[in-house]
């Protein structure tokens, strides 16, 4: 009972703080900076996953015009498309060349070539 009283002490003595912008993670931006825009934000990690997805495929396939094709192709996707493919590329990473990378990579193929 002690411990959870402590622990409601604090949040409460916290609270103000977090409300008055006094702890940094809260604070306001200083003037004359502006925050990232969410779209900024948003198009550097999809190409981040861009970039990921083309690595993948650099390492597991052989012809150098898939690389371009790939990449003519992800720039169309919706971000959601492109998130799904960037995970299946995690995966190939992950698993090196076992069964769930091959299977992970043919779904790739197949939702490159299909969207």
């Amino acid at each position: 009972m002690n411990r959870m009283s402590t622990a409601l002490a604090v949040s409460l003595t916290m609270l103000p703080l977090a409300v008055s912008g006094s702890i940094p993670a809260t604070a306001a931006a200083p003037p004359g900076t502006h925050p990232p825009r969410a779209s900024s934000v948003a198009a550097t990690g999809r190409e981040r996953e861009i970039a990921r997805i083309l690595s993948v495929l650099d390492r597991r396939t052989a012809d150098p015009g898939v690389r371009r094709r790939a990449a003519d192709k992800l720039v169309t996707l919706s971000d959601n498309q492109i998130r799904l493919i960037a995970s299946l590329s995690e995966r190939v990473s992950d698993n090196g060349a076992g069964p769930a990378a091959g299977i992970a990579l043919l779904l790739i193929t197949a939702l490159l070539i299909l969207s």
